[in-house]
């Protein structure tokens, strides 16, 4: 009785509507965790292996999407959207968590926070396409600049540990979210967030358990050879950075306009980078960080320019 009480008092202080400041400050610190993540998955692939810790990061928060949600909110879903939902919690939830965890076990931190940083960039570039939502110069100037500063990032001899195909791989799981978001666009303006998220947390979930057996039947990690650390950045990464970080984002942004929560997103890279070099001990060079303004700048004209009407709560955050 208890547990389903407190299950209640979290599901009620969910729907509760924030103060501005205090859901300002509130997305302000979730986006300084968001930028730690990548940084975290790449310490704790130190113990798991890339999809035994995605699939055990998204297992534990699909539990708790579920608790929180409730089942009866989940089965009361009709069985096309929920499937459709699932289906794309394949993309935005497996595909995005398998390919981040590769691509950073292949590169450096902190080249692999801004690469991440990027999934608002590819969601203006994908709607024109995809949506036949026009393009403005604003946005197409901003796609170029953005790439301009990729190009020098991922530059040799910008930063050490990194390669070309760990920058690609972590871009790729900024398309699969870019992806995830237009193509949800339609569920995502008829349910709400939190349960649209619930339930493609769980087809991402289910979809990423087989590749995780294989990898632990082939031996890649031991299932019992887990340090402490990995275990504790496994909760970290599924219960603060997933699960609360979806929460309090949407929490939020019932006290905020999305554009607003959206430009808080420029803080990922400043604790992703300064994570990467306190935590992993990199040193990103002088021209590096010139390629992080490029970037950011990149990134802000291309969704700057582009305000569309319907719901854009999933189109500015980037970490799961």
């Amino acid at each position: 009785m208890s547990s389903f009480a407190s299950v209640s008092r979290v599901s009620s202080r969910l729907e509760a509507v924030p103060s501005p400041g205090l859901a300002l400050l509130g997305l302000a610190l979730l986006n300084l965790v968001w930028g730690g993540s990548l940084p975290a998955t790449k310490l704790a692939l130190l113990s798991f292996g890339p999809f035994s810790l995605a699939a055990a990061r998204l297992v534990i928060a699909a539990v708790l999407f579920t608790v929180v949600l409730q089942p009866r909110a989940i089965l009361a879903v009709p069985g096309r959207d929920a499937w459709r939902m699932a289906g794309l919690g394949i993309i935005g939830f497996a595909g995005v968590q398998v390919l981040q965890a590769i691509g950073a076990g292949l590169t450096s931190g902190a080249t692999a926070t801004v690469m991440a940083v990027t999934s608002p960039l590819w969601i203006a570039t994908l709607a024109p396409v995809l949506l036949r939502e026009p393009a403005r110069p604003l946005t197409i100037g901003g796609v170029v600049l953005a790439i301009g500063g990729v190009a020098v990032i991922t530059a040799p001899g910008e930063m050490l540990d990194q390669s070309l195909t760990g920058n690609g791989v972590v871009l790729l799981s900024a398309i699969a979210y870019a992806l995830y978001t237009v193509f949800g666009k339609s569920l995502a303006q008829r349910y709400s967030p939190m349960l649209f998220c619930g339930v493609s947390c769980l087809g991402g979930a289910v979809a990423s358990l087989p590749f995780a057996v294989y990898e632990l039947a082939s031996g890649v990690t031991p299932p019992l050879a887990t340090s402490p650390l990995g275990w504790t950045l496994l909760l970290y990464l599924s219960v603060v950075v997933t699960f609360v970080g979806f929460a309090v984002w949407f929490w939020g942004l019932r006290a905020l306009p999305a554009a607003q929560a959206g430009g808080l997103m420029f803080l990922q890279p400043l604790s992703g980078l300064c994570l990467a070099i306190v935590v992993l001990g990199e040193r990103p060079t002088p021209t590096f960080l010139v390629g992080c303004v490029l970037v950011l700048a990149g990134v802000y004209l291309a969704t700057g320019a582009v305000r569309p009407k319907w719901r854009t709560s999933h189109v500015v955050q980037t970490r799961l």
